[in-house]
């Protein structure tokens, strides 16, 4: 082979290895950019308290806000029923169910981060006439939609756990669900309660409650929840409480 054949040859071979290299680096890249678009599943992370360590801070709020709503809508609802407002009661009731909801969700989440939350602490909240409650209950609902949730979400955003993320958005749909409910009543709660009380206690409403994200509605759906799209079946009929 002469001197040209040889030259040729050894062109050939650096060409084709200056292509394999830039597609080694090309995949690299790629790969690269691919791991930090998705988040990393939880088994990978090697401390998952230091890279989710804002999610924590916000699911352990949210875990305590949802034990606490929970004790006090069920107090609300034994409020309601002494005073005779089975169907007000039966709304409180509904209520508490899906906040109960909330907090197990919460706490499987920041479970399985290593992170469960202290659970038992005392409640620290007034029970006044199922008017006052109504009255409080509404304030409450109105900030954590408008206020709390979208900073808690905002706050978490960055450290890419989807199902912290998923299950805080399901909780705050739920929660414009629970205004919605309690809003019908808010008018109520001044000159005109006692009328409005009698109409609630004349009128029977059915309230179900979907156990995996908390959504409360006075139908059932049609197909699946409208929050978390899981079937019909994870609904639950929330009873009228009796004394």
């Amino acid at each position: 082979m002469g001197d040209t054949g040889k030259n040729t040859t050894t062109k050939t071979i650096h060409t084709l290895t200056l292509h394999a290299s830039r597609r080694r680096f090309l995949a690299w890249i790629g790969a690269g950019l691919t791991a930090l678009a998705i988040p990393r599943p939880l088994w990978s992370v090697e401390n998952p308290g230091s890279a989710y360590s804002e999610t924590i801070a916000v699911l352990t709020k949210l875990y305590h806000g949802e034990v606490e709503s929970h004790r006090r809508y069920k107090a609300y609802e034994k409020q309601a029923l002494k005073e005779g407002h089975s169907n007000i009661a039966h709304l409180f009731a509904a209520t508490a169910d899906s906040e109960a909801i909330h907090a197990k969700r919460f706490n499987e989440i920041l479970t399985k981060l290593g992170a469960p939350p202290e659970t038992g602490s005392a409640s620290h909240f007034k029970v006044g006439s199922t008017k006052e409650n109504l009255k409080y209950a509404t304030d409450v609902e109105l900030a954590e939609i408008d206020t709390h949730y979208p900073e808690y979400l905002a706050r978490i955003r960055n450290e890419k756990h989807s199902k912290a993320i998923k299950y805080i958005t399901y909780s705050w749909k739920a929660e414009q669900q629970h205004r919605e409910l309690i809003s019908d009543i808010r008018s109520g709660t001044g000159f005109f309660f006692g009328m409005l009380a009698e109409r609630f206690r004349t009128t029977k409403v059915r309230y179900f409650v979907c156990q995996n994200c908390g959504s409360t509605l006075t139908a059932m759906p049609k197909e699946k929840c409208p929050v978390c799209t899981f079937p019909i079946s994870w609904y639950k009929e929330i009873p009228l409480p009796t004394l």
